[in-house]
């Protein structure tokens, strides 16, 4: 089987979002939601996506960048995806190969990738000189019904709760940016703008900016989390779960997450995802205590080129 790659277009935003969802089930997106990254992604990440195809059909996809949203020099990731019936042909040797020409040529200098947790997946990483860091969980919530949820927690005094629509982005993105340094990770997101986060995030056609929850203490954003929906698949996905360090330890994101579910499942979402570094234990705390179940597991992997 010979393949070919071509660099991807944003009318190919469908076939990679196909692969996306062959490889990754439990993930959520659409392909409204490539195209949207695409088109928003800065040209300083320098970001190239191919396409690997055989006899005219897409059966793998790939891209590379470099990481926009750390301090870190060099900081990049590569994403690299073989449709499971065309694996073992050299589909993804190609496409990785080319990916990492293109990462040298850029300047990258240390490469986050993530391995699917199954031990061929792992022997490629290692076979191309990754190195495992840690281990990421992927969990799934039925919410076809709501009485299977624990209650909402009571609200502390002086704790309200808000829409992202309510809060607004300015606000939304200072929070954003506090808590996403302490991200569990390989790389510190530590120049998180607003530019690029309002353009990429707060415009992303997967965000639902109702069901999306900021908590309030004293009327100042505290605790958020994102809601990012497939509509057309009732499917769910946190995207992001962050609380202020002063206001961490008063369960305050339990009652942003629990909220937030709510509102998503009375939108019509059957069913939610989420992911959580396995060294992140109050946040998978969290999401276990509202029922949250493991569905599939990833490796992070980092090489130094």
């Amino acid at each position: 089987m010979t393949s070919s790659l071509r660099t991807a277009t944003p009318d190919d935003a469908l076939a990679f979002d196909s692969v996306r969802r062959a490889v990754f089930p439990y993930r959520v997106g659409s392909a409204e939601s490539v195209r949207h990254l695409w088109e928003t992604m800065p040209e300083t990440a320098r970001m190239l996506v191919l396409l690997a195809e055989v006899d005219g059909q897409v059966v793998g996809a790939g891209r590379a960048l470099l990481n926009k949203w750390t301090s870190e020099e060099g900081a990049a990731e590569v994403l690299v995806m073989v449709q499971p019936d065309h694996r073992g042909h050299g589909v993804g040797r190609d496409i990785y190969n080319s990916l990492e020409w293109h990462l040298r040529d850029i300047g990258a200098r240390r490469v986050e990738g993530w391995a699917t947790d199954d031990e061929a997946s792992r022997a490629w990483c290692r076979n191309r000189g990754y190195e495992p860091t840690h281990e990421i969980r992927f969990s799934r919530l039925d919410l076809d019904d709501l009485d299977k949820l624990p209650p909402t927690p009571p609200m502390p005094d002086g704790v309200t709760v808000a829409s992202l629509a309510d809060v607004g982005p300015e606000a939304v993105h200072a929070l954003y940016a506090a808590t996403s340094v302490d991200e569990p990770g390989d790389m510190t997101l530590d120049v998180v703008g607003y530019d690029g986060w309002h353009s990429g995030i707060w415009t992303s056609p997967l965000i639902d900016h109702e069901s999306s929850t900021v908590v309030l203490v004293d009327g100042e954003p505290a605790s958020y989390t994102f809601v990012e929906v497939d509509r057309d698949a009732a499917r769910a996905w946190s995207g992001g779960t962050g609380t202020l360090r002063q206001h961490r330890g008063r369960g305050l994101a339990k009652i942003a997450k629990s909220v937030a579910l709510r509102k998503a499942a009375r939108a019509g979402i059957t069913a939610a995802y989420a992911s959580n570094d396995e060294v992140n234990g109050p946040m998978l705390a969290v999401n276990v205590w509202l029922g949250y179940r493991p569905c599939a597991r990833q490796w992070a992997h980092i090489k130094v080129l």
